[in-house]
């Protein structure tokens, strides 16, 4: 019974409004009552009561510090330390006041390489001015000025590859504003001027692949046939000149745009095609941090699992980590914390958890906010030290506030549920559960319906005990892990754990001992081949139960 979620809190809130208080059968019993009307502000009220002080402050100032470090250095220092400086002092994070001037600076010092994030925040600074002045009146020509800067950076940011939202801005902006379509093919016209006078190998590949990211995005926006496939395949002539001068950009462009056909809202790729590998590979063999990092992920994730190169993977994520992103960061640290590719290292995935939430994110985000959600499982499971529930929950709270990562919905409510926090009783658990439902991960779906069912279903909380809603919630859960098996979605031992205890106790579905024995097999042996610590722990519960069972 795979239910809306809207239409399965009408249901809740009905059944809630008719029930009778009902008399509390022991001293330990909960009475409450619950409200579903608005989530959002109650799980952050929830998670706002479980954060710590302190801990933030202390994350990004050893980030400023190290960043501070890594400059002093006589060495060659990569531009990324200049970018993520620069934008502490852009928006004034953790210990460093704003200071758009000094964020300037360190730019404008960043793209002397071509960072890419230093080139976008550069155009964001000139916009962030122009609309703090909106009680000034600003001349049109100086409008258009400011305008024309913009491009120009952003240009240069979407030709590096997809790190920022430049690409999606000018795209946009090109769609939807004369004055901004002006200015870019104003600023491709200077790019052609350029290409007859300049001489230098170097800039010119610059300059061609620029030429390129316009004609992409003027062929995406060309609602003509014929002119969009004109301008796509100057696009594609004009990244193939840029590669053949020595552009590793151009190499992930041509892979990117030519041969991967991909969205302009995903960028990982989902295509094995030879060429797309091809033009992906010289990228990355070139040094472009994004290309090496899709490449990487794409080793995690080849199907089947039994596919997957994970020690080739963790060699790209350290080259691709001299842009420490936080999705990249995030990646390193899981590879270190389950011991995939590289020795296992529960020390240095955390340092490398820590390094992700103290810096910017790539355009997509891919992780979502998951390195809160790992940093609060390596407390609240003691990995490589003694748990600490109080810090658990605190980055779990945080993924709920900085990046609503559903995974730490999930724990908090558990650590809530088992009577772990303080102040904090079983209808803020219920509310989390019910605001992870929202998304649409079926094994995450799966794990709030169960939990659900568990909380219905113990009569130790009378005023929500249902075995109605608990029978809901567990015939859901059980359509949510079998659709995740059905798409061939990555197998994870969780699933099959709480499949095996459904099925082990009839719980929303018939009982079914051996059901439930193959269930907890499939756990133990999916652990054996992710080798994930979250996949382990799940394995060790079920060989307790298979064991029990066979006993």
């Amino acid at each position: 019974m795979d239910l809306p979620f809207a239409r399965l809190r009408v249901i809740i809130q009905a059944r809630r409004s008719r029930l009778p208080p009902r008399t509390p059968s022991s001293k330990n019993v909960t009475p409450f009552r619950d409200s579903l009307d608005d989530l959002d502000k109650d799980a952050v009220k929830i998670a706002t009561t479980c954060l710590l002080d302190g801990i933030d402050d202390r994350l990004h100032r050893n980030s400023v510090e190290q960043l501070t470090r890594n400059l002093r250095k006589d060495v060659h220092v990569d531009s990324h330390n200049y970018y993520q400086l620069g934008y502490y002092y852009h928006y004034g994070i953790g210990p460093v006041q704003k200071d758009e001037q000094k964020a300037m600076e360190n730019y404008r010092l960043a793209i002397e390489d071509h960072h890419p994030g230093a080139y976008y925040q550069l155009a964001q600074l000139v916009s962030d001015r122009y609309q703090n002045d909106q009680g000034i009146d600003i001349d049109q020509l100086t409008l258009i000025e400011g305008i024309g800067e913009q491009v120009k950076m952003l240009t240069k940011s979407a030709a590096e590859g997809r790190y920022t939202k430049s690409y999606r801005k000018l795209k946009d902006s090109y769609a939807d504003s004369q004055e901004w379509r002006k200015a870019i093919d104003d600023y491709y016209q200077s790019l052609q001027r350029s290409v007859r006078s300049t001489h230098d190998t170097k800039q010119l590949s610059q300059i061609y692949n620029e030429l390129g990211i316009l004609d992409i995005i003027t062929a995406e926006c060309n609602h003509e046939d014929a002119k969009s496939e004109l301008f796509l395949q100057r696009g594609y002539d004009h990244f193939q000149k840029s590669k053949l001068l020595g552009k590793p950009a151009a190499s992930y462009n041509l892979a990117v745009h030519k041969f991967a056909k991909l969205p302009s809202t995903n960028i990982t790729p989902t295509t094995l095609d030879n060429r797309n590998t091809y033009y992906y590979n010289i990228a990355a063999d070139q040094g472009h941090c994004l290309a090496q990092f899709e490449l990487a992920i794409r080793y995690q994730t080849e199907k089947p699992i039994t596919n997957r190169d994970y020690s080739e993977a963790v060699k790209l994520l350290l080259k691709s980590a001299r842009y420490g992103y936080a999705d990249i960061l995030y990646h390193v640290g899981l590879s270190y914390l389950n011991g995939l590719g590289v020795a296992q290292d529960l020390n240095l995935a955390k340092d490398y958890f820590e390094w992700a939430i103290a810096a910017t994110n790539l355009f997509d985000n891919l992780h979502k906010g998951r390195q809160y959600f790992q940093l609060g499982y390596i407390y609240h499971r003691g990995l490589g030290q003694s748990n600490d529930i109080k810090q658990a929950a605190h980055f779990y709270a945080s993924g709920i506030l900085i990046a609503s990562c559903v995974q730490c919905y999930l724990f908090l409510a558990k650590l809530i549920e088992k009577n772990k926090l303080e102040n904090l009783d079983i209808s803020s658990a219920i509310k989390l559960y019910m605001k992870a439902l929202e998304s649409d991960d079926n094994s995450c779906n799966g794990y709030a319906h169960y939990r659900l069912g568990k909380i219905y279903s113990n009569d130790r909380y009378c005023n929500y005990y249902d075995t109605q809603l608990s029978k809901i919630h567990f015939e859901s859960a059980i359509d949510k892990f079998k659709f995740k098996r059905m798409e061939r979605i990555d197998e994870d031992s969780d699933d099959y754990y709480h499949l095996g205890k459904m099925y082990l106790h009839g719980l929303g579905t018939r009982k079914d001992v051996d059901t439930a024995v193959v269930n907890f097999q499939k756990a133990i042996g999916t652990a054996d081949i992710t080798n994930s610590m979250y996949d382990k722990h799940y394995a060790q519960k079920a060989l307790k139960q298979r064991n029990l069972i066979q006993q």
